[in-house]
């Protein structure tokens, strides 16, 4: 193959220039102009790509956790107070006969403190109470209801149930003072270091049963205290 010798090109009052063939391709396509040994490409910045699958007016909603309703609680919270309360195997039988279980607002601690016993006392139907006992978790009232006796509790985390008894009333009635048992038990634990097992309301007085069978009596508002 024969070489195709270089020549000089010259324009009048520019510098003689001279090209090669060497600098061209040896194809019958268009020659293309070579670089310098030491041209560098210029940086050309990436375009900013949208991350996969998000839209720019696209957002995606986060899941936010089921909650259970509230009328869904309350029923459950319903139907294990009966169960707690001893109903069990008898809850549809109870509830057909008119017994119902709810939940109050409760202060929560020992029901034998006056403000815990007073805010359970609400939960109590409105009617004569005939008879009532404390213990510190919860409240138990024979409570007379349009003529019918009820036996109801109350618990010191605010749940009620309220089951119909068969019995009639006694035709007795008695006034409930909420500070009055916290007044019993702060005199007899001065005394003694057993613990309180319940307090007994019936009739004019006040029954304080320690856990050893000890006994104390007081007044309706759990002054004038003496021994059984």
């Amino acid at each position: 193959m024969e070489e195709t010798p270089g020549f000089v090109a010259s324009i009048d009052g520019v510098p003689a220039v001279e090209v090669r063939a060497a600098a061209f391709p040896s194809t019958a396509e268009a020659p293309a102009a070579a670089l310098p040994a030491t041209a560098e490409m210029p940086a050309v910045a990436a375009a900013p790509t949208a991350p996969r699958g998000r839209g720019p007016a696209r957002r995606r909603r986060r899941r936010r956790p089921r909650v259970m309703s509230r009328v869904l609680l309350a029923a459950i919270a319903a139907a294990f107070a009966l169960y707690a309360a001893g109903a069990g195997s008898e809850l549809l039988g109870l509830i057909r006969s008119g017994a119902s279980a709810r939940t109050v607002p409760a202060e929560g601690g020992s029901l034998l403190r006056a403000v815990a016993l007073k805010a359970a006392l609400r939960g109590l139907p409105q009617g004569r109470v005939e008879a009532l006992r404390v213990t510190a978790d919860r409240v138990d009232a024979q409570v007379v209801v349009d003529g019918s006796v009820r036996l109801v509790r109350v618990t010191a985390r605010g749940w009620v149930t309220d089951v119909p008894a068969g019995e009639k009333p006694t035709g007795t009635r008695v006034r409930v003072d909420p500070r009055a048992p916290a007044r019993l038990v702060r005199t007899v634990t001065r005394r003694t270091s057993a613990s309180v097992s319940h307090l007994l309301l019936e009739g004019s007085r006040w029954q304080l049963v320690l856990e050893d069978g000890r006994q104390f009596s007081a007044d309706l508002h759990g002054r004038a205290v003496r021994v059984g």
